[in-house]
């Protein structure tokens, strides 16, 4: 049987998927996975059909399934940007995908033929036949004609859109990431990210295939000849900046850095681009730096007052001499700016979360990725979605050649899951997982809710026993870095987005926006004595601050003057933590003076810390989560730190257990496409 999957071919006697030129082989267990989901006729396959069907009723864990699965949807990614198999939470897989049987045509000939049923003679049939080839000759001659204007039409209209060439290209087991190229196309230098959490830096030949491994623990650059490569470092808390050259095989030490940048670039004359911030409270900055002369000089400086990411991505253009910047705004704006010659500077607004920019190889223009959507930005500040992509977008590169440049994009699947931690018995249990990511766990009265997206983005998901039941509203924005707390009945929630602060009524799918500008609102809790009333924090005034809002009357009073950015009421006192610097403060509410009561109190803090019972719980950085008895003033570890820790958690309303994320191992290719 074959049949045609979405825009793929799928030759079940070959176990060959097609795509014009391209093929994939797959393999025994992937193969029986396809068909039994094509059996299904769009109907969901349980896990344990699964079990049946495809591993004949042999024991096997939860991560065999899902990696078949991700392998198939791999296979099917190379191939084409069209959604194929559905994750169904707490139920299996579905094909989603249109499917349709391809059946063998008999000659056209014959069919024209066949329908004359009268008897004729030789020479009648010779003539019928010569019309018949005539009209068969015209028919082709005509649709020659027609494809080639309509190609030519189909080439005019689409020479700007891309076409996937190959992936993955580098195929190994983890996450490749960051690529840069030589100007010859035949070096490709790139990051990958194994499943132990060992990173290094390989040199992949296109001619040979070759992967070469440099570097571990580095963030790198190769040059457009090359000849060198550029990366930073952390060795033993040190960070530095180091030039390799690579036909001598030398390294030198060029400046020592803060902390490691989150980019690298070549420019020309042996002058590099990188990013850096003074403090975790500062946005990143671009500097340059000349190998031949030392000199440092910094190219952007923008504004702290509204975030820390600052100018976070930035691209070169080696045939213009120009340097194009991506700064962050906020979760659906980010800036463009473009340096020229004499530091002549062009800025453009974009509507989109930009993850990634590369200058467009054949024309004046930047190719703009966000999460899954590639766009061109014209010199005049025209945006153009240039192409939609399935895969989640992590990095961009030009891969130059004499055929052709192509566009060399990364792939990222992020993965967690939530575990149940049981302080008595100091023992782990996996509570909540998925094939995507699961995010934010918290718990009031008999609520439970975690942020996931295991369906299509991010949303929030009702635990009840073994079941996940999706809160399903429809935002006008995705819930992507959101912060949010329950009340106290479980009833409610409030999150911040956009620098406004939103309720939503859980029971009813209804929610309403409590205040926004000129508060610029972030953090939000509700407040302990009034559970109307909100406490939260706002840069409004040019410094975070905590303020109230009181939902009766509508009145918004200042509680901090010193610095505030997460705060509870306990009593008559305040407890707050503060943007620029680690430590958890307390004060009266009818006064000034504040007082320092936890000293190691990590400012990544404001997203967990909480309190039941007059008991704070926090997280310190090396050590695990704690807990600060408030009527005594003494603290006990909880939870030592444990492996793949990624900083969100919650203590449940009985405070027996703690659920947290742990991270898993991500998994991503680099793609090639054609312009």
């Amino acid at each position: 049987m074959t049949v045609q999957i979405a825009d793929v071919t799928f030759d079940e006697k070959k176990r060959i998927l097609r795509k014009g030129s391209q093929s994939r082989n797959l393999e025994p267990k992937v193969f029986s996975l396809l068909t039994e989901l094509l059996h299904a006729n769009g109907q969901i396959v349980t896990r344990d059909q699964l079990i049946v069907s495809v591993w004949k009723n042999r024991i096997v864990g939860e991560g065999a399934i899902n990696r078949t699965v991700s392998l198939l949807r791999s296979h099917f990614s190379a191939l084409t940007d069209e959604d194929i198999v559905e994750t169904v939470p707490t139920q299996g897989y579905r094909l989603i995908a249109t499917v349709v049987e391809i059946l063998a045509q008999p000659p056209l000939v014959n069919e024209v033929i066949s329908t004359n049923t009268q008897p004729v003679s030789t020479r009648s049939k010779h003539i019928k036949t010569s019309y018949i080839v005539v009209i068969i000759a015209l028919v082709i001659l005509i649709s020659l004609s027609l494809f080639s204007y309509f190609s030519q039409t189909t080439t005019a209209t689409k020479k700007n859109e891309l076409s996937l060439i190959s992936g993955p290209l580098i195929g190994l087991k983890g996450w490749e990431y960051l690529p840069s190229a030589t100007q010859s196309g035949q070096k490709i230098l790139f990051h990958h990210l194994d499943a132990s959490k060992q990173q290094s830096v390989y040199l992949y030949d296109i001619k040979t295939h070759n992967k070469q491994k440099l570097l571990t623990n580095a963030l790198a650059a190769i040059n457009a000849d090359g000849e060198s490569i550029v990366y930073s470092t952390n060795t033993n808390g040190v960070c530095s900046i180091v030039l390799y050259r690579i036909l001598p095989d030398n390294t030198h030490t060029l400046f020592p850095c803060d902390e490691p940048p989150t980019k690298l670039i070549w420019g020309q004359n042996d002058t590099f681009y990188f990013n850096k911030r003074f403090s975790k409270s500062h946005p990143y900055q671009v500097f340059s730096y000349n190998v031949n002369t030392s000199r440092l000089q910094q190219i952007t400086k923008p504004s702290s007052s509204n975030n820390t990411k600052g100018d976070f991505n930035f691209a070169y253009n080696q045939q213009s001499n120009q340097l194009a910047v991506a700064r962050y705004i906020n979760e659906k704006k980010s800036k463009i700016i473009v340096i020229g010659q004499g530091e002549k500077r062009t800025e453009h607004t974009v509507n989109l979360p930009a993850k990634s920019l590369v200058w467009h190889p054949n024309e004046n223009a930047l190719v703009i990725a966000d999460n899954h959507n590639l766009y061109t930005l014209a010199a005049d500040g025209q945006l153009a979605l240039l192409k939609q992509l399935t895969l989640k977008i992590s990095s961009l590169a030009i891969l130059p050649s004499k055929a052709g440049n192509t566009l060399l994009v990364s792939s990222s699947n992020v993965m967690s899951e939530i575990v149940k931690y049981d302080i008595a018995d100091h023992n782990n249990a996996v509570w909540q997982e998925s094939a995507r990511t699961e995010l934010l766990p918290r718990m009031q009265a008999d609520r439970k809710l975690v942020l996931s997206t295991r369906y299509k983005s991010h949303h929030w998901w009702q635990i009840e026993g073994d079941n996940a039941k999706l809160i399903d509203v429809d935002f006008p924005f995705d819930l992507a870095f959101v912060r949010y707390e329950l009340s106290a009945d479980g009833k409610r929630l409030l999150f911040t987005k956009h620098d406004a602060v939103f309720e939503l009524d859980i029971d009813k799918l209804s929610y309403k926006k409590l205040f926004n500008e000129p508060h610029k609102s972030y953090v939000a809790n509700y407040d302990s004595r009034n559970k109307n009333d909100v406490i939260y924090s706002s840069n409004h005034s040019g410094q975070w601050q905590l303020w109230q809002y009181q939902r009766a009357t509508g009145e918004h009073s200042q509680l901090t003057y010193r610095g505030g950015y997460s705060g509870r009421i306990i009593g008559q006192y305040l407890y707050y933590s503060k943007f620029t610097v680690d430590g958890l403060w307390r004060k009266k509410l009818t006064e000034p003076n504040e007082e320092l009561i936890i000293k190691d109190f990590s400012r990544i803090n404001w997203l967990n810390w909480h309190v039941i019972n007059n008991k704070l719980y926090f997280y310190r950085e090396a050590t695990g989560i704690w807990q600060f008895d408030i009527n005594t003033d003494t603290e006990q570890l909880l939870m030592a730190k444990p492996d793949n820790w990624i900083h969100q958690y919650t203590v449940s309303p009985d405070q027996q257990h703690i659920f947290w994320v742990r991270f898993k191992p991500v998994e991503g290719d680099i793609y090639q496409y054609t312009f």
